[in-house]
This record gives C-alpha cells, structure tokens and sequence, in this order.
C-alpha cells in the first residue's frame, strides 16, 4: 500500500505537467487580507468581557505578464496592507470587532492609498457556523472563474452579511454584498453569492456547488445601466491532500461551470466551461512545503462578471509551483511562486511573493453592564 501511496502522486504530477493549467490565485490560507480562508481566521475563543487587539499585516507583489491577449492586459502589484482591530467578546459566541484596513501602493507618491473603517459583528449560532454582519471577511474560497482573487487588492471593502460555516464534514461561505449605494447618477451594484462543500469517506471525496449573481442598475439613477450575471457551477475532488503525519498529499478534481449574462442593452448570452485539474504537495521539511498544480480549462462562450477575464478565453491551461512558509508558532507565512500559462496561442506567466503576518494581543477584561431596560 504505502508504494502505491508515492507512486500515484508521481503520476498525477505528470498528467498535470502535460495537461497543464493551474489556479492563480495566492495558496495561503488563513487570512483576512490575502489567499482564501473558511470559518474565521485569525478569531479564537475567548472569555465574555475580554478585550483583545488583532493585528494582520501583509507585504503583497504579484505580476501578471500578459501579452497579446484581447481585452486582457497585464498588470503588477506590489503593496503592503494592515488592519489593526480592537476586538470585544460579548460573549462566548458573540464578538465585535471595529478597526482600520490601511494600504499603500509601494512606489506611489501617496501616502496612504487604501485607508477605510472595519467594523463587523460575529456571532457563532452552531459551533463552527459564523453570521457575520457589517465588514465581510472577502477571502473567499470561490471558483475564480467567478471572483478574480486580484479583486481583493483593488477594490474597496466587501460590506453586508455573510454566512460562514467549517465543519467536519460541511464548509460554507454564503455572503451579500453591497458594493455601490444608489444615487441620483450612479447605479447600484450588489452580489450574492454562496459556494458549499461536503466532505465524504474520511475527506477523500469532496463534492461542492456554487453560484455568483451579480446585479447592477436601479431605480432611482439616471444612467439607464441595467445589467447582471448569474454564474454557478458543481465539481468534485478525491485524494487526502496533505495530512499533518504525511510527506506527500495530493488531490484531483472536475468542475463544471455556467453562465447567463444579460443588460438593457445586450441580449441574453449563456455559455460554460469545463476543467479539470491536479495538486501535489510535498513537506520538504516542518514548515515549508512544495506545490506543483496543473489543471486544464475548456469553455464554450463563459462570461464571467467578476472572475479571471483568461476564463473567457475558449482554451486556457497553466502549470504553478508554489513554496510556502508557515513556521509554527510565529504567525507568520510566506509564499513564493509562479505559473506558466498557455492562453489564445501565447504563452505567458505569472509570479508573486507574499509575506503575511498575523498576531493576538490580549488587553484585559471589562465586564459589559447589562444593557438599558434589560430584565434582571
């Protein structure tokens, strides 16, 4: 059995070498800020009335080197991003949290480029599951196709309400939100969106689905813009990925994916897509692990709102190798990488390094006074 165990990795590396496409997006997991996360990271438990400061802080440099593509440009960020947080339990399953995301475009003549309030409300209802209301946690773990990762380092904060759910055998992340208030001249724009997981046979088989609607347009504004895009999508993964005793992990999945898009001034376009897809992890040695990933993308017509534009292309496959970083104990995660891309006929790549840190500072105890008007 344990031949069969590293030979079957081997193989799959190889398929994934020659079928080649891998996800672009950061692998950390963890953060508030960069990569993808499930439940609530950086939130641990805590006694009614304690008063903590959460501080996460991130150096980010990503480059897309893309050329000669239709409507698709390259592009290269490279910035620092910071969000201190005063955190208050209410109770045990109630916490809030009120803060400041800060960041600056390293190379700017700015000062400060992103500078905006974090104010979010957790309650836990089940163990495990988190309605989250005010400041969103936006690291989602969404197919890309229907949210470009790169969003996160461009945009302004996700706000509305969200559900976030990570148990043994279920993970989940359902949100709303509000990104543009409707005016006299601009329209509005929203999205919801929820994407589910279920985990089988001691996590060796993962089937998931999930769907992205985005809507803009209103009533009130005067710019005529009505326009949305509904995308969703089911796959499946097999494979133990890499467990906490094992040198070697790997996975392999299937996602099949659709879309309708449609606006005041365009009919009504459907398309899909289809891809298929491989990841190999190897533990060098505690802390730093290896990651090759490759996968293969199809589509017939997908038109994605707010996902990767190379989905739109009809033929789409990569190859990345990721080195990440997590030594125990410190808070602190790096991630070195990059990804070769074969897009329309043109081979293109991609590169980043990530550094993230994130610390808990417990400041004391202060017991919350029943509120006004409260029973005895």
């Amino acid at each position: 059995m344990r031949p069969f165990r590293l030979v079957l990795p081997v193989i799959l590396a190889a398929v994934a070498v020659m079928s080649a496409r891998a996800q672009e997006p950061s692998a950390l997991t963890g953060s508030t800020l960069v990569g993808t996360s499930t439940g609530m990271p950086t939130l641990a438990p805590g006694a009614a009335g304690e008063l903590e400061l959460a501080v996460e802080t991130a150096v980010v440099f990503k480059n897309l080197e893309l050329f000669n593509l239709p409507d698709i440009l390259g592009r290269t960020w490279f910035l620092t991003l910071s969000e201190p947080r005063l955190r208050y339990h209410v109770a045990d399953n109630l916490v809030l949290e009120g803060g400041v995301l800060l960041g600056r475009n390293l190379g700017d003549e700015a000062d400060l480029d992103i500078h905006r309030p974090v104010l979010r409300i957790v309650h836990e209802v089940l163990p495990g599951v988190h309605v989250v209301a005010g400041t969103l946690i936006a690291t989602h773990w969404i197919h890309e196709a229907m949210l470009d990762d790169v969003g996160k380092l461009e945009t302004d904060l996700e706000e509305g309400f969200q559900l976030r759910s990570d148990r043994d055998h279920y993970t989940g992340d359902s949100w709303l939100n509000w990104r543009v208030r409707e005016g006299e001249v601009d329209p509005e724009e929203f999205e919801i969106a929820s994407c589910h997981r279920a985990h089988l046979l001691n996590r060796w088989l993962r089937i998931q689905g999930q769907f992205m609607w985005t809507h803009a347009g209103g009533q009130v504004s005067l710019s005529g813009r009505v326009a949305q895009n509904l995308m969703y999508g089911a796959g499946l993964a097999v494979g133990p990925g890499l467990r906490p005793d094992d040198r070697v992990g790997w996975s392999a999945g299937y996602d099949h994916l659709w879309s309708r898009d449609e606006s005041d001034l365009d009919p009504l376009v459907t398309g899909e897509g289809r891809e298929a897809w491989v990841r190999l992890d190897v533990r060098l040695r505690p802390g730093l692990t290896a990651r090759v990933r490759g996968a293969r993308f199809r589509g017939d017509g997908l038109v994605s709102g707010r996902g990767d534009p190379l989905y739109g292309l009809d033929r789409y496959s990569q190859l990345g190798v990721d080195l990440l970083q997590l030594p125990v104990g410190t808070g602190l995660a790096i991630e070195a990488g990059f990804v070769q891309q074969w897009t329309a006929g043109r081979t293109n790549l991609t590169y980043q390094l990530n550094m993230i840190w994130n610390g808990v500072f417990r400041l004391g105890r202060t017991p919350l006074a029943a509120p006004a008007g409260t029973a005895p």
